[in-house]
């Protein structure tokens, strides 16, 4: 079934029309129904020229093709570059789970409410200075929290969640590195985003460490590497990449965190999934809005 006969007439050309008008410049792009709904989230590198290969569909090949039957206006939002849109399209993905989007926050749902487990890491710290750092999917009444972080845990394949999730593990790496002497780095912190670690963390670390999990300052990770400085030689290149690394998870995690909480006058430290969504979503309410239709950000 082609065009011609019917299918996609209408939203294929409203798919040309919105091309016609966006810029040719990074950031995400929304589909949205004729209940004003939306139905899908994309990231462009270049948005005029990806619209453009939107609207050149010609014949459905799939369910996701549906999408182009539906669509009845277009908005979109610029980003500052190509990562900037990719983080974008995730949060938004997250936030407002588009009928056409595989939402990749659902891989792992609650067995009961069938919602996604979206971690907070939770720290508890013990007299004897060992440190356990564990990714809960609430907030538990003992032990310090941080997050919710959406893009956090196992199996993450996004741009957003490997940066965010590996970036996690290399930071435990690095507080492995700087609190011993061993050669031998534990198998969980090999892996992606452990659900539980324990560590021996260098004395005086607690300021730092709540200013790096809240958001504020990142100069742990520097603090960490020197102490590492004792690593035998071969390692060192390693621990260098871990504290990029960890810097990736600061900024995907709880900097982004904080400045969303900040943004919108949240008081509360640890924001819970509901509201972390609640916020997204009125980020890009003015983009969506039915009243700016004809005026896409």
């Amino acid at each position: 079934m082609t065009e011609a006969n019917g299918w996609g007439a209408v939203g294929l050309g409203v798919l040309r029309a919105a091309a016609a008008e966006a810029p040719r410049h990074p950031g995400v792009y929304l589909f949205l129904d004729d209940n004003e709904e939306v139905i899908y989230v994309g990231k462009a590198t270049n948005l005029r020229q990806r619209l453009s290969q939107h609207a050149a569909t010609k014949v459905p090949r799939s369910r996701l093709d549906q999408r182009y039957d539906l669509v009845r206006r277009v908005a979109w939002e610029p980003a500052a570059d190509e990562q900037a849109a990719f983080w974008r399209e995730e949060e938004l993905m997250f936030a407002l789970r588009p009928l056409f989007n595989a939402d990749p926050d659902l891989r792992s749902p609650n067995p009961i409410t069938k919602e996604p487990l979206v971690p907070y890491i939770v720290v508890t710290e013990t007299p004897e200075g060992m440190h356990s750092f564990t990714l809960e999917p609430v907030v538990p009444k003992g032990g310090r929290a941080y997050g919710c972080f959406p893009h956090l845990g196992k199996g993450m394949g996004s741009r957003l969640g490997v940066t965010c999730s590996d970036g996690y593990t290399a930071f435990l790496r690095l507080l492995w590195a700087a609190s011993g002497d061993g050669l031998h780095v534990p198998a969980s912190i090999t892996r992606s985003a452990p659900v539980s670690f324990t560590v021996a963390a260098p004395a005086g670390i607690h300021d730092d460490l709540h200013r790096f999990l809240s958001g504020t300052s990142p100069r742990l990770t520097d603090g960490l590497l020197q102490a590492a400085s004792r690593r035998p030689a071969y390692m060192q290149p390693a621990l260098r990449r871990d504290r990029d690394a960890a810097l990736g998870f600061f900024d995907s995690g709880p900097r982004s965190v904080r400045a969303r909480r900040l943004r919108h006058r949240v008081r509360a430290r640890v924001l819970d999934v509901d509201t972390y969504r609640r916020l997204v979503r009125t980020e890009i309410s003015p983009v969506i809005d039915p009243a700016r239709t004809g005026s896409p950000s």
